[in-house]
């Protein structure tokens, strides 16, 4: 059976404490720095948001942010956020990294870079990953190994952007939602990965900023629902450039005028309605950290076999 399960914070605690409780689903709160020269301050007004709703999330970060910006990335650790990577120059204005179709020695390049100049702004080695533009592969599973990562977040299962995000490619449509481990075939048999997967949440559409302040809040109301019937794990994220005006930042060429649209301080409030909504709906905070494979998730073992999920080559259960 399946041994991937979590650990969170109880209901209502704001010092992280883990209570073990399985039947509390759980709100993980992430956020992915880009390198967009500029975004700094979006992420300086994130952290006041924490604060006040006593939020301890993950920070993801592109190696080129953690270097312009390590006293940014020292404060976040200071104030109890995980702290983990997100590429090297993820969001800038050269050509994006592409973890999905990189070679092995140039993922670890990337990975390496990240890690080290993450290390260096906050004295601790990073060791939870999220892939640039959510493209993995079975390739990068390997790199992070070799580089000491225990934890990924980059799957996007049940996720398909219909060409306005993103995420166009099926291949991990029906990976699980809950944290497992991912398999690679490896000499005609599975193989079993040390990387955790906790998969960033979508219902077709991402859990994401982006998301909500196209489809609004009602709509991701019936999203999170959608989610918690198959699912104890709900995982959003956001970057900071969306709490900035978009003309007092420098983004890629590549950047759309659809993702552009709608970057605004004003973004912060909407997103604190989503926050007081799912708190409010039982959601206990916790920290991707602090998921174990040590207990199981009693809706893990259902939403597999019912979704045969073990016909998909890259995903095993635990024997």
């Amino acid at each position: 059976m399946l041994t991937d399960n979590m650990n969170g914070v109880a209901s209502g605690s704001s010092n992280g404490t883990d209570r073990g409780d399985r039947s509390t689903p759980r709100f993980y709160f992430t956020v992915d720095c880009d390198w967009v020269p500029g975004s700094h301050s979006g992420l300086e007004r994130l952290l006041n948001v924490c604060d006040r709703y006593h939020l301890k999330g993950t920070m993801f970060f592109a190696g080129r942010f953690a270097e312009s910006y390590p006293d940014l990335v020292q404060e976040c650790h200071r104030r109890g956020h995980e702290l983990g990577t997100h590429g090297w120059a993820h969001g800038g204005v050269e050509d994006d990294e592409d973890f999905r179709l990189a070679s092995y020695e140039q993922q670890r390049e990337w990975i390496r870079r990240a890690t080290d100049a993450v290390e260096r702004a906050s004295g601790i080695r990073p060791v939870i990953f999220r892939a640039p533009n959510l493209r993995v592969g079975t390739t990068t599973f390997r790199a992070l190994e070799d580089e000491g990562y225990r934890y990924d977040s980059s799957i996007p299962a049940r996720r398909f952007d219909m060409g306005f995000g993103r995420v166009h490619y099926t291949e991990y449509f029906w990976a699980p939602l809950t944290p497992y481990n991912p398999a690679r075939q490896e000499q005609q048999r599975c193989k079993k990965q040390s990387i955790l997967e906790i998969p960033p949440s979508a219902c077709l559409f991402p859990i994401n900023l982006a998301a909500l302040r196209v489809l609004g809040l009602q709509t991701f109301k019936y999203m999170i629902h959608w989610i918690g019937q198959r699912s104890q794990h709900l995982v959003f994220y956001c970057h900071p450039f969306e709490f900035l005006h978009a003309k007092d930042q420098s983004f890629p060429r590549t950047m759309s005028k659809w993702n552009k649209w709608g970057m605004s301080p004003a973004n912060l409030p909407l997103m604190e309605s989503l926050i007081e909504y799912v708190l409010g709906n039982g959601y206990a905070l916790a920290q991707m950290m602090s998921v174990t494979t040590h207990r199981l998730d009693s809706r893990s073992q259902t939403e597999l076999s019912t979704e045969r999920l073990l016909a998909h080559s890259a995903y095993r259960e635990e024997p």
